[in-house]
C-alpha cells in the first residue's frame, strides 16, 4: 500500500507509527511537517517535493494554519503556557505584558511573517524556537491593518491625529490624499510589502516611512494610465484615454486597427514589458515606446494570440494561415490528433508566456519554433508522474491540517 500526500498546511505525524510512514509513497506541497524524535528517521527515505518546514515537537504543541493573534486572553487562559506550531501571519496584541509574554509563551515554530510589539520584541524572539519569515516590529500604540488598502482621505480623517500606522499587505495611496491630513494623521509608516503612490507625494512619505527595507516602492505618475497584462488597446480605448502614456507590468497588445494617425493624434506613449503592435504603424511605434520596453510588430492576418483557456484541434489548425505567429499568454491544450506536418506549417514563431499541453511530439515541434520563452510547455501524461493517483491506493490532499 502507498500514500501520496499533497497540499496540506500542516501534516501532524507526531503519533504515526513506523508501518504508518513507510506506507507514505510521496509528499507533496505541505507548509510544514511535524514529526517526533522516534519516527523522524523514518521520513528520510519518503521523497518530498514543496515542504516548507520540518519541525520535530512534542505532544504539547498545537497546530494552528491561517491568521492568528496572540492575544492577553489566549495566555492568561493557559494554565500550562502556549506551544504553538502554525503556517500563516502571526500578530502579538499590544496590550499583552512582558512578564505575561515571559511567562506564558513557552515555544513557538511557524512558517510565515509575524507582527510584534516594539516592547515585546526581544521576549518574543527568546521564545521563538524556529520561524521562516519576517518578524516586524511595531512601535508603541501603533495602528496595524492587513491586506490590500487605499489610503483616501476619509480614510485618514477616521484615524487618530498622529499615529503610528504598520501595514502587512498592499499599499495605495490615493492621488488626492491631502498632504497636510496626511502629516496630522501619520506619524510613522511601516509597510511590510508594496506601496504604490503618485509623483508629488514623495516628500509626504519620505517623512513617514520607516523599516523601508522590507517594503517595495513603485511612483504612480499622474500623466499614466496604468491596465493590466495582457491588455488589448483599441481605437475607441485609444481615444477615451486621457493620459499620454499608457503603462503596464507585463505584455500590451495594440488592436490591428489602431492606425499610426490616431497614434499621433493621441501622443501617446507606451511603457511595459513587451508591446505587440501592427506593422503598419511600425515606424510611428519607434519613438513611442519607453527605454526598458521590447516592441514586437506583428502581421494581424498571420497571428494568433491566445489570453484565455483554449484549445486547438486539426480543423483550427487548418484553417490557419501558413507560417503563422502563435503568441500564448493564457492555457493552449493542443489535441493529440494534431498532424505533425500541418503544425510545422502552420505555426512559424511562437512566443510562449502562458502554459502550453500537449503531446510529446507535438510538443517538441513548439519547442523549436520558440521565438520568447517565458512560459512552459508541459507534455500530456507526463506532468507530474509522481502524482499519477492511480499509482498509489490512497491519497490525501488539500487540507489546512491533515493528523496521521
Amino acid at each position: 500500500m502507498s500514500t501520496l500526500i499533497k497540499n496540506i498546511g500542516i501534516l501532524d505525524a507526531r503519533q504515526a507509527s513506523a508501518e504508518q510512514v513507510r506506507e507514505i509513497g510521496k509528499i507533496y506541497n505541505v507548509g510544514c511537517l511535524v514529526v517526533s524524535p522516534e519516527n523522524k528517521a523514518e521520513f528520510s527515505r519518503i521523497s518530498m517535493t514543496n515542504v516548507g518546514k520540518l519541525f520535530e515537537l512534542d505532544g504539547g504543541y498545537k497546530l494552528h494554519t491561517g491568521p492568528m493573534e496572540i492575544t492577553k486572553q489566549l495566555l492568561e487562559d493557559s494554565e500550562e503556557g502556549v506551544k504553538l506550531c502554525m503556517v500563516g501571519p502571526l500578530d502579538v496584541a499590544s496590550d499583552i505584558s512582558e512578564e505575561l509574554l515571559q511567562a506564558k509563551l513557552v515555544g513557538l515554530h511557524m512558517v510565515g511573517p509575524a507582527s510584534v510589539p516594539e516592547k515585546l520584541y526581544g521576549i518574543f524572539m527568546k521564545k521563538v524556537k524556529d520561524i521562516v519569515g519576517n518578524v516586524a516590529i511595531e512601535p508603541e500604540g501603533a495602528v496595524k491593518a492587513r491586506g490590500k488598502l487605499t489610503i483616501t482621505n476619509d480614510y485618514l480623517r477616521a484615524m487618530d491625529d498622529h499615529s503610528e500606522f504598520s501595514v502587512s499587505g498592499h499599499v495605495k495611496l490615493d492621488k488626492d490624499v491631502d498632504p497636510a491630513l496626511f502629516e496630522q494623521k501619520i506619524a510613522s509608516l511601516r509597510v511590510a510589502g508594496p506601496i504604490n503612490f503618485h509623483e508629488g507625494q514623495e516628500k509626504m512619505l519620505k517623512k513617514v516611512l520607516k523599516d523601508t527595507e522590507k517594503t517595495r516602492i513603485k511612483i504612480l505618475r499622474f500623466d499614466y494610465h496604468y491596465v493590466p497584462g495582457g491588455t488589448v488597446i483599441d481605437s475607441f480605448t485609444l481615444m477615451t484615454l486621457g493620459n499620454k502614456t499608457i503603462s503596464c507590468y507585463g505584455i500590451l497588445f495594440l488592436h490591428e486597427e489602431v492606425t499610426h494617425e490616431l497614434i499621433q493624434e493621441k501622443n501617446v506613449r507606451f511603457e511595459a514589458g513587451t508591446v505587440y503592435f501592427p506593422k503598419s504603424v511600425m515606424r510611428e511605434m519607434a519613438s513611442r515606446l519607453g527605454p526598458e520596453t521590447k516592441g514586437i510588430p506583428y502581421e494581424p492576418e498571420k497571428t494568433d494570440v491566445v489570453a484565455c483557456e483554449q484549445t486547438i484541434t486539426q480543423a483550427r489548425l487548418e484553417a490557419m494561415p501558413d507560417k503563422n505567429t502563435l503568441v500564448v499568454t493564457g492555457i493552449l491544450n493542443l489535441d493529440d490528433d494534431i498532424k505533425l506536418d500541418t503544425l510545422s506549417a502552420k505555426i512559424a514563431t511562437l512566443d510562449n508566456y502562458g502554459e502550453i499541453i500537449a503531446s510529446k511530439d507535438v510538443a517538441s515541434i513548439l519547442q523549436g519554433k520558440l521565438r520568447i520563452n517565458d512560459g512552459s510547455i508541459q507534455v500530456r501524461g507526463e506532468k507530474d508522474l509522481d502524482f499519477d493517483e492511480s499509482g498509489f491506493d490512497n491519497v490525501i490532499e488539500n487540507v489546512a491540517t491533515f493528523t496521521l
